[in-house]
């Protein structure tokens, strides 16, 4: 352990956070001017501590596969000023390290293969096209993060999990509760929290008694050992990690189809491109605003400079996604964008989201319908009246109205 005195905290530059100031998607305001003056920086963390931060392609990568650094948020170092719970934390693939990350993610990789995922396409089909002809009922316009954007994952987890028919509602709305707005009522997401656990539990319990070929019983049958809290851990993991992410990207994804609708003509004309437009609409958003982030568990030269054991690191993925060294001309959304290094949205290394397949196949889908059955979608309020999640780990939007111009489209 180094014993080297930390910085003048007050002295460094802040953690870029909030709006850019500029394109509600781009990285915050900052972000640009360090990626080309100190790409591996100081910075100071909100809560008074201090980090170092990574915001070029090259170096997130080159972190996110380093053995020397530690997803542990136990670890000394780690940058954890908002994390709930701290390092109360509980153990889960996402803060563990080898060999125990190594046995997590084994347990659950079958769930997530082509194959299984691919037999999971004619349901996410119906799941969307369910969703369509809601929302076609609803008076125009409608916010499209209630009525679509969220259900449609939190379906998709349910189908993963092996919920059944007559309790998907109930399911689908409670997540969508506990995940909901931050200035919900704690009061109503603790409810929401309680009656979800509950229902995991049974439905452990049924699976246990009535075992079936959905992930829950893979786990049990595969892995007895595992206790109960054990299997509700995981289900966490998978709401949390596989849930709010691709709610968003759907609900930013259909806002910027009725911005560029050149772009949603083009997918409308050749569906071949709506894989390229996936793509590229990952890597523009990038949901995953302070994160991951690391400790350095031994000296580590990286960029540069020494990063000493006990020092936190922050890899921005969304600084990376719009490193114009990897991606030039990073703020466009460019369907011909020549070949080259892969946007990081589902991570990088050993971390990287287990989920990728089920979240592409999800954003397919969607897409492929929304450019097809609404080609007059719009904003139903300017852009700038937006409220975007600024302050908060997952970039999307609190609300979006929009008005899928069925009037100019259908009887």
């Amino acid at each position: 352990m180094t014993t080297d005195i930390g910085p003048d905290v007050a002295a460094l530059p802040p953690l870029p956070q909030g709006a850019s100031g500029g394109c509600p998607f781009a990285p915050p305001a900052g972000t640009a001017k360090l990626q080309e003056e100190s790409p591996l920086a100081k910075v100071s963390l909100p809560d008074g501590s201090w980090a170092w931060l990574a915001t070029t392609h090259e170096l997130v990568r080159e972190i996110l596969t380093h053995p020397g650094f530690s997803a542990n948020p136990r670890s000394e170092g780690f940058p954890r000023w908002n994390l709930p719970g701290g390092t109360d934390l509980p153990m889960s693939m996402t803060h563990a390290d080898p060999p125990l990350h190594t046995e997590l993610r084994a347990m659950v990789a079958g769930a997530f293969t082509p194959r299984r995922i691919s037999r999971l396409r004619p349901d996410i089909e119906r799941i969307t096209l369910e969703r369509c002809a809601a929302v076609e009922q609803l008076p125009q316009p409608f916010d499209f993060v209630t009525e679509f954007a969220t259900p449609i994952p939190a379906m998709a987890i349910s189908l993963l999990l092996g919920v059944p028919t007559d309790a998907l509602e109930f399911f689908e709305r409670n997540v969508r509760l506990v995940l909901a707005h931050d200035d919900l009522a704690s009061a109503e997401r603790d409810q929401a929290k309680l009656a979800l656990l509950e229902y995991v539990m049974k439905l452990i319990g049924q699976k246990r008694a009535e075992p079936d070929d959905h992930l829950l019983s893979k786990l049990m049958t595969d892995h007895p050992g595992l206790s109960d809290l054990d299997l509700v851990s995981f289900v966490a993991l998978l709401l949390f990690a596989g849930f709010s992410t691709t709610a968003h990207m759907i609900e930013l994804s259909a806002l910027t189809l009725a911005q560029r609708p050149e772009l949603a003509e083009r997918a409308r004309k050749d569906p071949s491109v709506i894989p390229v437009l996936v793509e590229e609409l990952l890597r523009y958003h990038a949901v995953v605003r302070d994160s991951p982030r690391r400790a350095a568990v031994e000296d580590i030269e990286i960029g540069g400079v020494t990063i000493r054991e006990g020092e936190g690191v922050i890899a921005s993925i969304q600084a990376a996604n719009w490193d114009p060294a990897a991606f030039p001309a990073p703020e466009m959304i460019d369907l011909e964008r020549p070949r080259g290094p892969r946007h990081l949205a589902f991570g990088h290394g050993i971390h990287v989201c287990l989920g990728v397949g089920l979240a592409r196949l999800e954003l397919e889908v969607v897409l492929e319908h929304l450019v097809t059955r609404y080609p007059d979608l719009r904003l139903a309020v300017p852009v700038d009246e937006i409220s975007f999640r600024t302050t908060t780990h997952l970039h999307g939007c609190y609300e979006l109205p929009v008005d899928l111009g069925l009037r100019n489209t259908r009887s």
